[in-house]
């Protein structure tokens, strides 16, 4: 899969365009993608993945709209979908104050060289969010460009958007926010050196700490799926600042079952499958150890089902 998040290569000779900001790729973005992956196979053209970095609402209030996805989870989970391009466009103030007139010409026209365009139905762009899918359709008519708008996909009664999934994530369920994904919510990060307390009593972890960008999940434990290069291990991860230690940054703190190596500075993807308990501080050291082990075995449980 071609990518370029920064660097620009030379356009492809023609493109069928997915637009959006593609927040969580949840299974209504999957509905975008999938179908320009398939006109473009139609046409024989780039499929093409038109997205920013961040969702917009956080230039302009910080924080409003937490990433469920960065930037390189984004690329991931498309180039699964069978995009062929991936450009991701940091949201600035020069794109911000794009007409959508200028955005059309500029990433659809001169970037991509789209001959087909495909948005979801509630799609907006340019200055002031003042593009949607009518203006969008009228601009592709005018210049020769095929146009297609996914209507909103549903799942038992509920019209899937990424602030719905985001306020699932948030409140710990987990389950529920993987079925309007289509795919399970992941912590990307670089592991990051801790203080090794639970090395000490017995269950060694990997310590991540969350981007300013990004959602957070309830604090609380919950049973994981860690890939480490081209592997998977099974593990439990700890969401929250530690309170029985007095530890007070907020991390993923991950015990990863049968595993040894060390993973300082590698980037490693833990996937969240279940939410076990929430957060709580415990009287003793001794007491946190005594529920971590019940916590494992709960886990290694569950992950006999999931198996």
């Amino acid at each position: 899969m071609k990518s370029y998040i920064s660097e620009r290569p030379a356009p492809p000779n023609s493109s069928v365009a997915a637009l959006g900001c593609f927040d969580g790729v949840h299974i209504g973005h999957a509905a975008v993608i999938s179908t320009a992956v398939s006109i473009a196979k139609e046409k024989s053209a780039v499929s093409a993945v038109c997205t920013f970095d961040l969702p917009p609402k956080n230039f302009f209030a910080e924080g409003s709209a937490p990433a469920i996805t960065l930037p390189p989870e984004k690329k991931r989970l498309t180039e699964k979908l069978g995009a062929d391009l991936f450009l991701s466009i940091p949201f600035d103030e020069s794109i911000s104050s794009l007409s959508p007139e200028a955005f059309f010409k500029k990433f659809l026209i001169d970037e991509l060289n789209a001959v087909h365009v495909v948005c979801g139905f509630n799609y907006t762009f340019g200055k002031d969010a003042s593009g949607n899918v009518d203006v969008l359709s009228a601009l592709c008519k005018e210049a020769g460009i095929g146009f297609t708008c996914i209507p909103p996909v549903e799942l038992d009664g509920v019209a899937v958007s990424s602030s719905i999934i985001r306020k699932e994530i948030e409140a710990g369920n987990i389950t529920l926010a993987e079925k309007y994904l289509g795919h399970t919510f992941s912590i990307s990060g670089e592991v990051v050196d801790g203080k090794k307390l639970a090395r000490r009593l017995g269950f060694p972890t990997i310590n991540q700490a969350f981007p300013k960008s990004s959602v957070v999940p309830a604090r609380g434990v919950y049973v994981t799926r860690v890939g480490i290069d081209d592997d998977c291990y099974f593990g439990i991860t700890n969401v929250g600042v530690r309170p029985t230690v007095g530890r007070r940054s907020l991390s993923a703190e991950t015990n990863i079952f049968d595993f040894g190596g060390d993973l300082y500075g590698k980037t490693v993807r833990v996937e969240l499958l279940r939410f076990l308990r929430p957060e709580k501080a415990f009287p003793s050291v001794e007491a946190l150890s005594n529920q971590v082990n019940s916590d494992i075995e709960t886990a290694k449980e569950i992950i006999k089902e999931i198996k």
